[in-house]
């Protein structure tokens, strides 16, 4: 009886102390998951016309010496390739002059790589926080978990931000460099059609306004975490 009893004991202390280890893990996973969820969705309207047209627009970008209306022809084409098409960017204008040089495609090949691993990362992050939520979404701790994914997220865009808006040209530089190690993303403004449709400027107001989608969805996704956590903990 006696060793039944200490058997048991040992299972129950065992039990416990994967409990205790793995509550910490669950919850750096949700935190880390929200983040990615966060970071994907504040993407995906960027990739649009609805904000292409205009930010081109605004920057003044005119590819390969064609009118602005031409130019935003052919970025509807270079996403629509990099999203949906075969990813071969044989992209032609001008009586079918090719629009981007071979080291200008295999560039966009690698951005192709980078953003479908991106989103194939988030869509799993989803799915988990989302099985998550039906096995425990009546969870305290889940949702304490959830909006500490969102509030370090918060943090860590406004310290990106500031960086950014004290030195761009560095912080683009240092984005490319750690994506693309590669080093076949560095063209020649004047040479390259790629710079030409999006300079410099475009990636700065993208960047801007991906900040601030992504810093909005963050704050709105912490309050509702924090103010369920709260009504969880009131009832329990």
């Amino acid at each position: 009886m006696s060793t039944l009893s200490a058997s048991a004991r040992s299972r129950a202390g065992v039990a416990h102390e994967e409990r205790g280890i793995a509550a910490p893990v669950r919850s750096v996973l949700a935190g880390a998951a929200t983040a990615v969820v966060i970071l994907s969705l504040a993407l995906l309207p960027l990739l649009t016309p609805s904000w292409i047209h205009p930010a081109m627009t605004s920057v003044g970008a005119t590819g390969a010496g064609v009118t602005q209306a031409e130019s935003l022809r052919l970025s509807d084409m270079t996403v629509n390739e990099l999203l949906f098409g075969s990813g071969a960017f044989d992209i032609r204008y001008d009586g079918g002059r090719p629009l981007y040089s071979p080291d200008e495609v295999a560039h966009m090949q690698d951005v192709r790589l980078v953003l479908f691993t991106f989103l194939g990362l988030a869509t799993l992050a989803l799915a988990g926080l989302a099985a998550a939520l039906v096995r425990g979404g009546r969870s305290a701790s889940l949702w304490r978990a959830i909006g500490r994914g969102a509030a370090t997220l918060v943090v860590a865009l406004v310290v990106l931000g500031v960086f950014a808006a004290l030195a761009f040209g560095p912080a683009f530089e240092l984005f490319h460099r750690l994506l693309f190690p590669g080093g076949n993303w560095a063209f020649d403004p004047a040479q390259s059609n790629l710079v030409r449709l999006y300079p410099l400027a475009f990636w700065q107001l993208s960047a801007a306004a991906y900040g601030l989608l992504a810093g909005g969805i963050s704050v709105i996704a912490w309050l509702v975490a924090r103010r369920r956590s709260r009504r969880l903990e009131a009832q329990a």
